[in-house]
C-alpha cells in the first residue's frame, strides 16, 4: 500500500492495524509524521537575483538536496545568528546596567584589553 497525501489523516493513522511487520509499521509511522509536517508548511514566493540563484543551483548540484533545502537552512542560520547577536547585546545592556557602566567605560575596557594583548 502506498501513501497518498490526499488520504485523510484519520484513515491514514489506521494503517498500522493492517501491518504485521515492524519494518512496515515503522515506515507507516514515519510516513504519517512526514504527512503531519507537510500539513504545516507554507509556500512562499521569493524573488532572487539570477546570479544568486545560479550559485544556489551549483551548490544543489554538488550536494544531494533541493533549492528549498538550501534556502530553508540558510534562513534558519540567518535567524539563529541574528538571535545570538540580539542575545549578546541584551546581555551587554543588562551587565552595564547592573554594574553602572557607561559606553565610555566599556570602550575604555576594550582599549585596555586590546593593549594588553599586543
Amino acid at each position: 500500500m502506498t501513501f497518498r497525501a490526499d488520504i485523510p489523516l484519520q484513515r491514514a493513522s489506521g494503517w498500522g492495524l493492517f501491518f504485521c511487520s515492524k519494518k512496515i509499521l515503522t515506515f507507516a509511522v514515519v510516513t504519517i509524521n512526514l504527512y503531519l509536517k507537510i500539513m504545516s508548511v507554507a509556500i512562499v514566493e521569493v524573488p532572487f537575483q539570477a546570479d544568486l540563484l545560479q550559485q544556489v543551483d551549483r551548490f544543489v548540484d554538488e550536494k544531494v538536496c533541493s533549492r528549498a533545502d538550501i534556502i530553508l537552512e540558510a534562513t534558519k542560520m540567518y535567524i539563529a545568528r541574528k538571535q545570538n547577536w540580539q542575545n549578546l547585546f541584551s546581555l551587554g545592556d543588562r551587565l552595564s546596567m547592573e554594574n553602572n557602566l557607561s559606553e565610555i567605560d566599556v570602550l575604555g575596557e576594550i582599549k585596555a584589553y586590546r593593549s594588553e594583548k599586543r
